[in-house]
């Protein structure tokens, strides 16, 4: 889904020596409130060849230049897909973590709840300088034609086979799948499973003509699933957990009952709360193993 559309920026103008056509000028502010990465999704957008456009391009695609979050008026801790793909790829490397799992927002979460938001943003800021030195100096993370030679020539067969055999493989898509930064098995399996001849206005290969009922309904559900997820993964470092503030001053008396300074909240709170409601299953198991040691 395209996420710059004419509705979500300003049109201006660019007058620019030499060049004679009109053009597209994108406020910052305006590119990044769109989360923009001009990864072909942007289908209404034209860039061209002036030194404005360039230069805010190039700020908008370098990694290092900051882009501050206007909510929280710091770092913008949003996992990108490099950092899933590092964390997932060097997972066993990352020592500076108290804390960590498979899967990152859950991590990221754990982070938040036991150590706070300040402890955790350092902790954010700190695998985002991991994952930045790890693909400009130890590995080139790239698509390889052998690697679309391969997922083509199983995607002949079952999904369940050409799952199978892409999990044994390590390249750029099957790594993405595995660290979740984006796609499925199924979208794999779609796509290259459904290349062949269109020779018509109608699509004669579709994917839909390679998959049973129960594999269609997985990957919509799968799909589905994945734009769930997606959304949510930065809930810890904005919005969703900001509320966990308001149970500070809170505490639970001899009696049982939750108290808010004077005033009382609830008269029996074994039976209202659960420690989920305060905090994460993994971050309660983390604030054991961490006291108890």
């Amino acid at each position: 889904m395209p996420s710059l559309q004419p509705g979500n920026f300003i049109a201006l103008k660019v007058h620019s020596p030499g060049w004679e056509y009109d053009c597209f000028g994108i406020p910052l502010e305006v590119v990044q409130a769109m989360n923009a990465d001009f990864d072909g999704d942007e289908c209404n957008l034209y860039l061209v060849p002036n030194a404005l456009s360039q230069a805010e391009c190039a700020t908008i695609l370098n990694p290092e230049s900051q882009l501050g979050c206007f909510v929280m008026q710091g770092p913008k801790l949003t996992p990108t897909q490099d950092m899933l793909v590092v964390y997932f790829a060097k997972f066993n490397d990352i020592h500076f973590l108290p804390y960590k799992q498979s899967d990152l927002s859950k991590t990221f979460q754990v982070l938040y709840d036991c150590y706070g938001s300040q402890q955790a943003f350092e902790y954010i800021d700190q695998l985002r300088q991991f994952y930045l030195e790890v693909l400009q100096r130890q590995m080139c993370f790239a698509l390889t034609l052998q690697e679309m030679q391969s997922l083509y020539e199983w995607g002949r067969e079952s999904l369940e086979v050409f799952q199978e055999k892409a999990e044994r493989s390590s390249g750029c898509l099957v790594t993405q799948v595995l660290s979740g930064a984006k796609g499925s098995f199924e979208h794999l399996y779609q796509m290259f499973g459904s290349i062949g001849y269109q020779n018509d206005v109608f699509v004669k290969h579709s994917f839909w003509e390679g998959l049973r009922a129960k594999e269609a309904v997985v990957h919509a559900k799968t799909a589905t699933e994945a734009l769930s997820n997606a959304s949510k993964i930065w809930e810890p470092g904005y919005s969703y957990y900001k509320m966990v503030y308001n149970l500070q001053g809170l505490y639970v008396d001899y009696k049982g009952r939750l108290m808010d300074g004077e005033t009382v909240i609830e008269n029996d709170v074994l039976n209202v709360f659960h420690y989920t409601d305060v905090m994460s299953v993994e971050g309660f198991q983390h604030l054991l193993d961490t006291t108890l040691r």
